[in-house]
């Protein structure tokens, strides 16, 4: 006789090619066997648990389950004699039908929630053995009760199926959950625990995103460099960025900054063609300095129309209005965006796309309509005057400079000849008087003086000594030839 689910049942014998040491499948067809522990075993109930001659060095508790069955698990004690070589079952529990507690750290107790009611205690070992059978049974205890408890309201039908996905499902919850603990088993190294709660994710079918967390990354911002070119011209430009974002999200990033839409940017970080999931740190971008290639692709390379460039660009605005919606709306009307704390405001707005500047307060009313958000609506309504100013004050501040008339790179308004192909700057160009060149213009500035003046030194000297030679050797008159 054996205890199972609380009934008492006439067990089968064991086949001699299954009556393996420490393994055995449940007549229920439970075929995988998450963990085995030998364990001392101390019965409460009325009845003798144990087979005659059975000792506590021989016995295995045993915890399976049928991959094919959603939360059926079974829980096994085992007597497997050393002497004879055979693995008998002495008890067998549906884990739905029972309580599991941890009384100390090397004693557990099993209770039937049914009559008899029966209590067994098992004593462990050790205490790592003890901690690891105490993760795994309770993460599939609770794996089963949700399942139980999810079938009993569908007419009381077992699902006998892996569970299709349901985005509406109240499981959510329990989801998130099994997410948590899989993320710590794997933390602390658990493989038997990580196991129970992939396998319960992997039968719902849940969609998923897996990545290290930003506790592993440094967390402070770097500079990164980032060589920017297309089909006729580069430039460098800085982005500030963290190790931990992800390609997808610098893609979003320079498209709020720059303009470049997600389907034309193409990374390179590495020697490496990114991909969208993967981090920056992850391509070895960890401290100030690292550079990165960007290439973009033309509009029609990448099959991206101006109509869906520009809803993108919209949808941009609107998603980062609603995110500054708490402090949006400035103290009075007549507030200038450039003066006081309505800059501040307005300052997250500085660098996106110029084409937004051109955009009436109708289309972007429309297709705030189109997303069905209000709210959005009401607000680029009342602030769209101040936004196109901001926009438009960006705009000149960035196409500030002279074309190059051979190649079109706009360059800085004091270099003398064009940064990508040498041509001089056009005579008719002025430096605007309300310019202001950047550390990097005044570095380079800086030293077009210091070598016109080391220029004007040299020849001055050779003249000296021209001079002063001529008299007597005509050869040195020729010494400032070069010059």
């Amino acid at each position: 006789m054996s205890l199972s689910s609380g009934g008492w049942t006439n067990p089968q014998t064991p086949a001699p090619s299954s009556s393996l040491p420490g393994y055995g499948a449940s007549q229920s067809g439970c075929n995988t066997v998450l963990m085995s522990v030998r364990v001392s075993v101390c019965h409460s109930g009325i009845r003798p648990l144990c087979l005659p001659g059975a000792g506590d060095e021989s016995l295995r508790l045993q915890l399976s389950m049928d991959p094919g069955k959603a939360g059926e698990f079974r829980l096994m004690l085992r007597d497997a004699n050393g002497t004879t070589g055979r693995s008998v079952s002495i008890a067998e529990f549906d884990l739905r039908a029972v309580r599991y507690e941890v009384k100390s750290p090397r004693c557990h107790e099993l209770s039937l929630a049914i009559p008899p009611h029966d209590r067994i205690t098992f004593n462990f070992r050790c205490e790592r053995e003890a901690q690891e059978w105490a993760t795994v049974v309770m993460s599939s205890l609770r794996e089963a009760h949700r399942v139980a408890d999810g079938s009993s309201q569908g007419d009381g039908q077992l699902a006998l199926e892996p569970l299709e996905p349901n985005p509406t499902s109240t499981s959510l919850p329990s989801t998130e959950e099994m997410c948590v603990e899989l993320s710590r088993a794997i933390e602390a190294g658990d493989t038997q625990a990580a196991s129970v709660c992939a396998a319960s994710l992997a039968r719902k079918q849940m969609p998923l995103r897996i990545q290290p967390s930003e506790k592993n990354y440094e967390d402070a911002e770097i500079n990164l460099a980032v060589v920017v070119e297309d089909a006729s011209s580069s430039c460098c430009v800085t982005v500030k960025v963290f190790p931990h974002t992800t390609v997808a999200a610098l893609k979003q990033q320079v498209f709020v900054e720059y303009g470049f839409h997600p389907r034309v940017q193409r990374w390179v970080i590495g020697q490496c063609l990114c991909t969208e999931l993967r981090s920056l740190a992850s391509y070895g971008v960890r401290q100030h300095g690292d550079t990165a290639f960007l290439y973009l692709l033309s509009a029609q390379q990448a099959h991206l129309s101006r109509q869906q460039c520009q809803q993108d660009q919209e949808s941009t605005l609107l998603s980062t209005a609603a995110s500054f919606t708490p402090m949006a709306i400035p103290p009075a009307p007549s507030a200038s965006p450039s003066n006081g704390p309505a800059s501040q405001l307005w300052r997250g707005y500085s660098t996106l796309p110029t084409r937004l500047g051109h955009n009436s307060a109708g289309s972007v009313a429309a297709n705030a309509e189109r997303l069905g958000i209000g709210e959005i609506r009401d607000l680029i309504h009342l602030e769209m005057p101040q936004l196109n100013e901001a926009l438009v004050s960006n705009k000149d501040n960035n196409q500030m400079g002279w074309p190059c008339p051979s190649c079109t790179f706009i360059n800085k308004p004091t270099r003398p000849g064009c940064e990508i192909c040498s041509t001089d700057r056009p005579e008719s160009y002025t430096v605007p008087g309300s310019y202001r060149p950047d550390p990097m213009e005044l570095r380079r500035i800086q030293q077009e003086k210091e070598a016109v003046r080391q220029y004007q030194q040299e020849k001055g000297r050779r003249e000296e000594l021209r001079a002063a030679a001529e008299p007597t050797n005509p050869l040195l008159a020729n010494l400032d030839q070069d010059y």
